[in-house]
C-alpha cells in the first residue's frame, strides 16, 4: 500500500513535470493534442511504475532473504554467546581458582625461601665461628656466594647446603691433628702441629713446646691463637693430649670466647675502673676493715687464755695465806685478763664474799672494752659493704636503662656488658664482707673464750679464798 502510494506520487510529479516543461517550450495549439500527450506519457508513467514495482517487489523478496539470513546469523551469534558466556564464566571461575593455587604456592615458596634463608645464614655463622672452615676454606667461599646472591639457591644450593650440614655433623664428631700455619700472638703467621676437637675448639703447639688455643677469625678461613696466659691445668692437659698421655682436653663450646676471658688479664685498676666510683669506697672500707682485724688477731691471738697453771700457783700460795706471792704472780703476768681480775680480787682480801664478787665482776666488766674494741665496727662494715655494693649496681642499672632508652635494645652485648660491669659492685661488696663476717665471727668465740676463762676462774678463786679462811661461812652466809 505504501509503496502504490509512492509510485502514484511519482508518475503524478513526472506528469506535471512534462507539462510544465511542454507548456513553457511553445503555445498551446491544440489541447487535443496535448491530451494524447498528457495520456502518453500518463502510460509510459504506468509502465514505468509498473516496473518500478516489480523491481521494488523482487527487491523487497531478495530483502525478506537477507533479513531472514541475518536474523538466523543473529540467533546463532546469541546462542554463540551464551555458550561463550558460559565458558567465560567457567574460565573465569577457574582463574580466580588458579589465583587462589598460586597464591597458597606462592607463600608455600615463600616460607621455602625463608627457610633455606635462615638456614643459610645459620650455615655463614656455622662456617665463620668453626676451626673446621680453616682446613676446608671452601665451605666459607660456598656459603658467601650463596648468601650474597640475590636469586634462590635452588635445588642444587639446597643440595649443597644439606651436604654442608650433614658434613659437619660426620667433622665436628671427630678429632683432627694435622701440620699448618695460623697467626701467632704477635700476629705474624707461624706454623705447628694443630689439634682440632670436633667443631668446638682448636689447639696448638709451636716447636718450642708452647701451647695454646686457637680461635678462627671473622671470615673463618685462619686460624689465631688466643692471646693470654692460659692456666696451668689447661696448659698441661692440652700438652698431656699432643703427647697423647691423656685423654682429657678442656673444651669450649662457646667456640673460644670463654677460653678469651680465662686468658684476659685485668689489674686492679681496671677492675675498679669497671665497677665504677663506688668501687673505690668499698676499697677503702676493705682495707679499714683489714687493719682492725690485724690488731685483733694481734691482740686477742697473744692474749692466753689457758691459765691453769697460773692458778694452780695462785691456788697454792691462796691456801697458805700468803698473798704477796699471788700478788706477784698476778703481776708477772700482767698480760694475762684473768691475772687482772684476781688482783682486783686480791686487793679486796678480808671483805665480804659479795664484796670480792662484785669486785670480780667489776673487773671482769672492765677488760670486756679492751677486749671488744673495734668489734662493733667490724660487724658496722661487714653490713655496709654489700650496701654500697647494692647501691652501685643501682646506679649502673639505671645508667644502662638511659642508654636503652636513646639507643634502644638492638644489641643485647652491649646490655649484657653493661649490667655485668654494673653487678661488679655488688660482687665486691659481697666479696668484702663475706671474709669481715667470718673474721668478726671467730673473733667474737676468742673474747667469748676468754671471758669464759675470766669467769671460771674468778668463780674459782672466790672458792678458794672461802676454804682458805679469807671469807667467813658466815660472812657469806651474811652476805
Amino acid at each position: 500500500m505504501k509503496t502504490n502510494r509512492t509510485v502514484l506520487t511519482l508518475g503524478i510529479a513526472l506528469w506535471l513535470g512534462l507539462l510544465c516543461s511542454y507548456a513553457h517550450a511553445q503555445p498551446v495549439q491544440d489541447f487535443g493534442a496535448v491530451q494524447q500527450g498528457v495520456e502518453k506519457e500518463a502510460g509510459r508513467a504506468a509502465e514505468d511504475a509498473k516496473l518500478t514495482r516489480e523491481l521494488v517487489k523482487k527487491d523487497k523478496a531478495e530483502l525478506e532473504v537477507i533479513l531472514a539470513e541475518l536474523r538466523g546469523r543473529v540467533k546463532a551469534a546469541d546462542e554463540r554467546l551464551d555458550v561463550l558466556k558460559s565458558q567465560f564464566e567457567e574460565l573465569s571461575q577457574q582463574e580466580l581458582t588458579l589465583q587462589n593455587e598460586l597464591a597458597e604456592e606462592h607463600r608455600d615458596v615463600e616460607d621455602v625461601e625463608g627457610s633455606v634463608r635462615g638456614a643459610l645464614k645459620d650455615a655463614v655463622s656455622m662456617v665463620r665461628d668453626n676451626p673446621i672452615t680453616a682446613q676446608a676454606p671452601e665451605r666459607a667461599k660456598m656459603v658467601n656466594a650463596m648468601m650474597d646472591s640475590k636469586r634462590f639457591p635452588g635445588i642444587e644450593g639446597i643440595q649443597s647446603l644439606v651436604d654442608l650440614y650433614f658434613g659437619e655433623l660426620g667433622t665436628g664428631g671427630t678429632v683432627n691433628r694435622y701440620e699448618g700455619d695460623f697467626i701467632g700472638t704477635d700476629g705474624e703467621t707461624v706454623s705447628g702441629e694443630i689439634l682440632r676437637a670436633g667443631r668446638l675448639t682448636a689447639y696448638y703447639r709451636l716447636p718450642d713446646g708452647t701451647v695454646g688455643f686457637l680461635k678462627p677469625e671473622p671470615s673463618g678461613e685462619r686460624l689465631f691463637s688466643v692471646a693470654g696466659s692460659l692456666p696451668r691445668g689447661a696448659k698441661k692437659a692440652i700438652r698431656g693430649y699432643f703427647d697423647q698421655e691423656s685423654t682429657a682436653l678442656p673444651v669450649d663450646p662457646s667456640g673460644g670466647a670463654v677460653f678469651a676471658q680465662l686468658t684476659e688479664e685485668t689489674d686492679l685498676r681496671e677492675f675498679m675502673e669497671q665497677g665504677g666510683i663506688l668501687m673505690w669506697p668499698i676499697l677503702v672500707l676493705a682495707g679499714l676493715a683489714l687493719l682492725l682485724i690485724i690488731e685483733r688477731l694481734i691482740v686477742l691471738g697473744t692474749t692466753k687464755t689457758d691459765t691453769d697453771e697460773i692458778m694452780v700457783q695462785i691456788d697454792a700460795a691462796a691456801q697458805k695465806g700468803d698473798w704477796q706471792t699471788c700478788r706477784s704472780q698476778c703481776e708477772q703476768n700482767n698480760r694475762v685478763p684473768t691475772c687482772r681480775v684476781l688482783e682486783s680480787a686480791l686487793n679486796h682480801i678480808g671483805a665480804s664474799k659479795e664484796v670480792l664478787e662484785n669486785a670480780l665482776q667489776e673487773a671482769i666488766l672492765r677488760q670486756m672494752p679492751r677486749l671488744e674494741r673495734f668489734l662493733p665496727t667490724l660487724a658496722v662494715l661487714a653490713a655496709i659493704a654489700p650496701l654500697l655494693g647494692l647501691l652501685g649496681t643501682v646506679t649502673g642499672m639505671i645508667n644502662i636503662f638511659r642508654v636503652i632508652t636513646v639507643v634502644g635494645t638492638g644489641d643485647p652485648r652491649v646490655m649484657s656488658g653493661g649490667i655485668s660491669e654494673a653487678l661488679l659492685t655488688t660482687q665486691f661488696g659481697l666479696a668484702v664482707a663475706i671474709p669481715i663476717m667470718i673474721t668478726h665471727h671467730f673473733l667474737e668465740r676468742r673474747v667469748d673464750k676468754i671471758s669464759g676463762d675470766m669467769e671460771e676462774k674468778g668463780t674459782a678463786f672466790t672458792v678458794t679464798l672461802v676454804k682458805s679462811g679469807a671469807i667467813t661461812e658466815e660472812e657469806a652466809k651474811s652476805a
